[in-house]
């Protein structure tokens, strides 16, 4: 029994810590968020601010630009996961029901696109997107953003769907269902932690994308919110403030996701690393 108590003790204060070690930098950006710039290098020695003030907030919400950011990577964030999550669950129903020639050179091909380092695909990915005339678009963001999503969706789709029994297929298809039907009324509500996970997944991506935010576009009318944070920093001066600010601001919607949708998160990833 006291080996036990002494156990759980020690996983609390392990739990504790790194809880500490994960919450400090979120505390530490929104502590230098509610003070003014004159007073952002006086943290170590003080803490909390003498005077709190919210005007950081209130300077970036009464920006047109920085809000047209918040626009642009909701607009390009929604689009990418809805249309991730759709064609990898059609994919994975594909890789996971059905045998046809290649099916194994596909997964491998989907492994091997996680292995090229994404600054590799920057100059080719700049060419096409110009030759296309999507420069400086919402359009491009979305394309490139889906091109690297969706191969590791698929995955996670097709790991999830093989978990359920093909007897469910063969059962409502027995009944008269087509296959589409079997895969929009039956497959798709018994896949819904598989598909949270995905689509999770997809957000928190297309959400903290900055690498080809920066590349495809030129100003914020397709620029999105990791881009307009590296934009408060100034050649002579840095509003730190109000960039800690728009980072607070901008970590929400990832914090609200993970938060309500963690546990289908957890099970939509770990789905298939057991098979009966």
């Amino acid at each position: 029994m006291r080996k036990q108590k002494m156990r759980k003790i020690s996983v609390t204060i392990l739990l504790l810590v790194f809880s500490a070690i994960i919450i400090f930098p979120l505390a530490w950006m929104f502590l230098i968020s509610i003070r003014n710039n004159n007073e952002v290098f006086t943290i170590p020695t003080r803490i909390f601010p003498e005077t709190a003030t919210i005007k950081p907030y209130l300077t970036i919400m009464g920006k047109p630009d920085m809000m047209r950011l918040f626009l642009n990577s909701y607009i390009v964030t929604i689009s990418v996961t809805v249309l991730s999550v759709f064609l990898a669950m059609l994919a994975g129903y594909g890789l996971s029901r059905f045998t046809f020639r290649g099916k194994r050179f596909t997964v491998l091909y989907l492994l091997l696109t996680q292995m090229f380092p994404l600054v590799l695909l920057s100059v080719p990915y700049f060419l096409v997107i110009s030759k296309m005339g999507l420069y400086n678009t919402r359009t491009a963001l979305v394309i490139v953003d889906i091109s690297f999503a969706l191969p590791f969706s698929i995955l996670m789709m097709r790991d999830f769907i093989s978990t359920i029994p093909v007897e469910i297929d063969e059962a409502a298809i027995m009944d008269g269902c087509t296959r589409l039907r079997t895969f929009f009324q039956i497959i798709i509500p018994v896949s819904a932690p598989g598909i949270v996970a995905t689509a999770v997944y997809t957000f928190i991506l297309a959400w903290n994308e900055f690498l080809y935010a920066t590349i495809l576009t030129s100003d914020t009318a397709a620029r999105t919110l990791p881009v307009g944070i590296g934009m408060l920093i100034g050649q002579y001066t840095t509003q730190y403030n109000e960039m800690m600010a728009l980072s607070v601001m901008a970590s929400i919607p990832l914090i609200i996701a993970f938060l309500f949708f963690q546990k289908y998160f957890v099970e939509g990833m770990t789905a298939g690393s057991v098979k009966n």
